[in-house]
């Protein structure tokens, strides 16, 4: 008797549970991205400025989002420094593909995943004022053979390592006390003379931005690579 009294407690839980799963309350939600706007707005102090960007990989069927690492080095004379420390920054994980329209779910799914008040706090990455260049651009793009990971640029620590800037797009400025989003960055040319494409966020990308960080959007400025 007990053990029928006690199966059927856990089964109960096990409903409840299952019932709860999916369902948000609003206020939660509002509250979490309140939050999460304010710690956007704060982590700008810490170097001055913040950046995102989205890595996408020119695909056959079209582009396909490719998360991975971008190094920057301040512009000095033209060229890239040497003598100061890069500055490498991972790119956002979830977002809308150029092409896409923003969900009526907001939750999205595997395939088309949606960015949330989280995702976009965690992307934003602190730097310093100024005028950099792209020096090495990695990321992993995953396949039914498993995953690749495709790089440019020769920045990063080994034996045979070399700074050059990357052709193209690849400059990029940050003012004092701007959150950037970069858009979507996109290489390609060759495996030895790489280049850089760059585009604004889409439309759409935007309109789900203004949703889940309703405190910073207004404050985020919104250009692309090469600018």
């Amino acid at each position: 008797m007990a053990k029928r009294a006690f199966a059927a407690t856990g089964l109960s839980i096990i409903t409840v549970l299952l019932a709860s799963c999916g369902t948000t309350d609003p206020a939660m939600v509002a509250s979490e991205r309140q939050t999460k706007s304010t710690e956007i707005l704060n982590a700008r102090k810490q170097k001055g400025a913040l950046i995102l960007a989205r890595f996408v990989y020119p695909g056959l069927f079209g582009p396909v989002r490719c998360p991975g690492d971008i190094r920057l080095r301040k512009l000095v004379d033209g060229a890239p420094d040497e003598v100061a420390a890069a500055v490498s920054f991972w790119t956002a994980y979830r977002w809308l593909l150029p092409e896409q329209k923003k969900p009526e779910d907001m939750k999205g799914n595997f395939l088309n995943p949606v960015g949330g008040a989280k995702d976009y706090a965690r992307a934003f990455h602190p730097i310093a004022p100024g005028t950099y260049v792209v020096t090495y651009a990695s990321c992993e793009l995953s396949s039914p053979n498993g995953t690749m990971r495709l790089e440019a640029g020769g920045d990063h620590d080994g034996l045979f390592s070399y700074i050059s800037a990357l052709e193209g797009a690849s400059t990029i400025t940050i003012g004092e006390g701007q959150i950037v989003d970069a858009g979507y960055f996109r290489v390609q040319g060759t495996k030895t003379h790489p280049v850089v494409v760059g585009a604004e966020a889409s439309a759409a990308e935007r309109e789900v931005m203004r949703e889940v960080l309703p405190g910073a959007y207004s404050s985020i400025t919104f250009k692309k690579f090469g600018e």
